[in-house]
């Protein structure tokens, strides 16, 4: 029990993304309490985190072998089962980002993201969730994203 406990808070909402057709998921025991769930495909990564607290955030890693598209979102969950099913994300995008990353990356949350998430929560409650995707060119051939949410990291712009 104790090594879960720790593992739980060395992950603190991390979602590394890596190898190939696997998904992962996580859960937070830290401040955060944000659950993550992670899935790689055939040419593209992603993670969905739950976004109820606003807090700052982190999308790392790298893109080896060419240029890579990371995008990110903020959108309203209307279900209760974890891991989300696509049915229960509404279709609407409260915010929206995109940036071309090539190597090691580290991008940060903009300062707009908790804004986008307050609408989520005026509209009947519905939970906020913030969705990372990490699309690969042809030429790359690795690649690895980690989604962090802390309260201690800076905003970007």
């Amino acid at each position: 029990m104790r090594v879960w406990v720790a593992l739980a808070l060395t992950l603190l909402c991390s979602v590394p993304l890596f190898g190939s057709s696997a998904g992962q998921a996580a859960t937070s025991a830290g401040p955060a309490g944000a659950r993550c769930y992670g899935y790689k495909g055939f040419r593209f990564s992603s993670a969905t985190c739950e976004y109820r607290y606003g807090q700052p955030f982190v999308l790392k890693g790298y893109s080896k072998g060419g240029p890579s598209t990371l995008s990110y979102t903020v959108k309203c969950g209307n279900g209760r089962a974890w891991p989300m099913k696509s049915a229960a994300i509404d279709r609407r995008v409260w915010y929206r980002r995109s940036t071309t990353v090539r190597g090691s990356f580290s991008v940060y949350g903009a300062k707009r993201t908790p804004l986008a998430a307050k609408h989520c929560v005026a509209a009947n409650g519905k939970a906020p969730l913030l969705t990372a995707k990490l699309k690969m060119s042809k030429t790359v051939t690795r690649t690895n994203l980690v989604v962090r949410m802390d309260s201690s990291l800076p905003w970007g712009d």
